[in-house]
C-alpha cells in the first residue's frame, strides 16, 4: 500500500522509522499522528484556562458553587500541562517548577473538589431528610 507524502510530489518508498524531525516528509498517517498526539492535548488543556474568566463571572453573578467547579477544571488544566511538561523533558534536564506546578494544582483541586462534593452531598441529604427538629 503506497503512502501519500505531504510535501513531496512524487511517490517514494515509506520510511523504516518513523520520522519526527519538524523539516522532514511526512507521511499524513504520521502528520495525523503527531498532532493528535502532541498538539492537541497541550492546546485542550490550554483552554481549560478559559475557566477561570467563567470563574470570575459565575462568582460576580452570585454562584458560587459553578465558580468553585470552573477553578477546579482550571487546577486540573494547570496540573497536566505540568505533568505533560514533566513527561517531555529528560530526567537530568527537568526544572523545579512544573514539579511545584503539579503538586500545588493537585493539591488545591483536590481540596476544592473534595469541599464542593461534600456541600452538595449535604444539599442533596438535606432536600431527602428535612430537620425534624425544625419548627412547624
Amino acid at each position: 500500500m503506497d503512502q501519500i507524502r505531504v510535501n513531496q510530489s512524487a511517490p517514494s518508498a515509506p520510511p523504516a522509522e518513523p520520522v519526527s524531525a519538524h523539516g522532514a516528509d511526512l507521511t499524513l498517517d504520521e502528520l495525523l499522528h503527531a498532532v493528535a498526539y502532541t498538539r492537541l492535548p497541550a492546546q485542550f488543556y490550554q483552554m481549560l484556562q478559559l475557566a477561570l474568566p467563567a470563574a470570575a463571572e459565575f462568582w460576580s453573578y452570585g454562584w458560587h458553587r459553578a465558580a468553585g467547579w470552573m477553578i477546579v477544571v482550571s487546577l486540573y488544566g494547570i496540573w497536566a500541562l505540568c505533568a505533560k511538561r514533566l513527561d517531555e523533558v529528560e530526567t537530568k534536564r527537568r526544572s523545579a517548577w512544573p514539579i511545584i506546578g503539579r503538586a500545588v494544582s493537585k493539591g488545591f483541586g483536590l481540596a476544592l473538589a473534595g469541599v464542593l462534593v461534600i456541600e452538595g452531598l449535604v444539599r442533596v441529604l438535606g432536600l431527602i431528610f428535612p430537620n425534624p427538629g425544625g419548627a412547624g
